[in-house]
């Protein structure tokens, strides 16, 4: 064979196999990740979930077992219908077989062990919480009465130590102040208008009341409360769970025989809260501008008292 023959060959072969690679580099599409409406979270009610990806013609496969997607799964064509707790997972797919990341949301329904767990969790990186506040004291019997009070609210966990202050600064719409106290099962009410502060000491049973939804686990719950699990409720656009207490100690039945509370599982800290305080009387409390694990103010438990405070001891 010719000198220039054995040339031409590797030579064309070589070319070949370049046009080859250039015809496979153009088929080559990044397929993107497909994308869920609404995303992973709590559920409330049933949800709608739609799939969707931004590659031209694109076909998306999921699976709601476990099993990651393929050709082989259900192939998308209309919106899925979830009603209790299901991961969907999913794939795009293009006619090049170029395959996309798989992609995953979880859509949670909640029942009482669920968010017990996430309030165990909370608790465990809880520190402290700020926020605003109106407690609400309603008597309706033997007449009608509404005590509505306005305030910022404080809370604080160290280890196994808690402690709360209550600095009301509004009663019935005109201007007040009192500053409540608690701390190592003493209460201290503060009312600087007759300068005087009364102290309740040996009140720790009240202490898992006072540390509702603010820094409380689920297992701190469960030690001191019969829980039943009411539901999901969205409040100002955060989803919480609307626990019922009833204490487990009859002592506190007899003042208190029952505690309504919606609280945010993720956050462990409660929006509102309802207590049942007897026949015709209970009080409404609820919360907002929440912040959790801020600084606190470093006056926040302290009572501003002077040589001429009357101290009144109970």
């Amino acid at each position: 064979m010719p000198k220039a023959t054995k040339f031409v060959f590797p030579a064309l072969i070589a070319m070949l196999l370049l046009a080859a690679r250039a015809l496979f580099a153009a088929d080559e599409v990044t397929v993107a990740t497909p994308v869920f409406s609404p995303s992973s979270g709590i559920c409330c009610s049933i949800q709608t979930v739609k799939i969707a990806d931004t590659t031209p013609n694109a076909a998306i496969y999921y699976t709601t077992n476990g099993e990651t997607p393929s050709t082989l799964s259900t192939r998308y064509s209309a919106p899925i219908a979830v009603s209790k707790t299901t991961t969907i997972q999913a794939v795009a797919r293009t006619s090049g077989n170029a395959t996309s990341a798989v992609a995953s949301a979880t859509y949670t329904f909640p029942d009482l062990e669920w968010v017990l767990r996430r309030l165990d969790g909370a608790a465990a990186n809880f520190h402290s919480t700020s926020a605003d506040f109106e407690f609400d004291s309603i008597q309706t019997d033997p007449i009608y009465d509404k005590d509505v009070q306005k305030g910022t609210v404080f809370y604080e966990r160290k280890g196994t130590a808690f402690q709360m202050a209550a600095h009301i600064s509004e009663i019935n719409g005109k201007p007040a102040l009192k500053v409540y106290t608690y701390s190592t099962g003493v209460f201290r009410l503060f009312e600087p208008g007759v300068n005087q502060v009364t102290t309740y000491s040996k009140l720790n049973k009240y202490e898992s009341y006072l540390m509702l939804g603010f820094g409380a686990s689920g297992k701190d719950l469960q030690k001191k409360w019969e829980i039943k699990y009411l539901g999901c409720e969205t409040l100002d656009g955060v989803k919480t769970a609307k626990l019922e207490l009833i204490a487990k100690d009859p002592e506190i039945r007899k003042t208190l025989p029952k505690v309504t509370v919606w609280i945010d599982p993720e956050r462990g800290v409660s929006l509102k809260q309802i207590f049942d305080e007897g026949p015709g009387q209970y009080r409404v409390s609820v919360y907002f501008n929440i912040k959790v694990n801020q600084a606190l103010p470093t006056d926040a438990f302290t009572l501003k008292t002077n040589k001429q405070t009357v101290q009144v001891n109970r």
